[in-house]
């Protein structure tokens, strides 16, 4: 006989034996004592542990782990929000300094300029003061005068009408001397005259200067009510002469 033949015989006859010892063991269960657990085949009672151990597992994951895996899911869910949340309102709150910072420097620098701005009272000091500056500079003024003030929303607009004569130089060092002020001044509506008149110690030429010198005063509570006050009444005076 030849091997190949051999081991055919042999798993033929393996297998039936298999077979049987499956259908014994599953007759076991259908004989079984349930007031007899000693009598039970070992292989039996095996299984029934088995079965009973997962079981008992099952329920217990079911009834009590998975429950805790959960709320420890939630929880961290819950950690991850509040650490966004936490995150976004620390940076507004950086944001919110950093913009608390740049407003008192903003605040600081208005009031520094607000301290530059005559007040009433000051404009005629302001206006010697602007003569001076011209006379030490070599200017000869014929007229320096104040105009009519010029109201705008925030501020108000003191301008000053100056003629006056003299060289390039002088007229150099008086606007240097004009932005050396302690208050704002501004210079505009430059008109600028060949002179006819001549100095016997200078060869330099002379020119006539017509411009405007500007100063602001800050429109505060005082007078932001007098200028509502003063608007109330012209439109009063306008209403009265339109009914008339």
């Amino acid at each position: 006989m030849s091997r190949e033949e051999f081991e055919e015989l042999n798993e033929v006859a393996v297998a039936p034996k298999k077979k049987m010892t499956l259908d014994k063991f599953l007759q076991q269960f259908n004989t079984l004592d349930t007031n007899n657990y000693g009598s039970w085949p070992l292989s039996v009672k095996i299984t029934c542990w088995l079965f009973i151990i997962i079981f008992v597992l099952a329920a217990g994951y079911f009834l009590a782990i998975k429950g805790k895996m959960d709320d420890i899911a939630n929880a961290n869910a819950q950690e991850q929000n509040l650490l966004n949340e936490f995150r976004e309102k620390d940076s507004k709150l950086r944001n919110l300094q950093q913009y608390q910072i740049q407003l008192q420097e903003m605040e600081a620098r208005f009031n520094q300029q607000l301290e530059q701005l005559p007040k009433e009272t000051e404009i005629p000091g302001l206006v010697e003061d602007i003569n001076l500056t011209g006379v030490n500079s070599g200017l000869k003024f014929k007229n320096i005068r104040l105009e009519p003030e010029v109201k705008q929303e925030f501020f108000i607009e003191q301008p000053i009408a100056i003629d006056a004569t003299g060289d390039y130089h002088s007229f150099g060092a008086f606007v240097s001397g004009i932005a050396g002020l302690s208050r704002i001044v501004t210079l505009h509506d430059f008109e600028i005259i060949a002179s006819d008149s001549k100095d016997d110690k200078s060869d330099i030429p002379k020119v006539d200067y017509s411009l405007k010198a500007k100063t602001y005063r800050y429109v505060g509570n005082s007078d932001a009510a007098a200028a509502g006050a003063e608007g109330a009444q012209e439109n009063q005076a306008a209403s009265a002469g339109g009914a008339n």
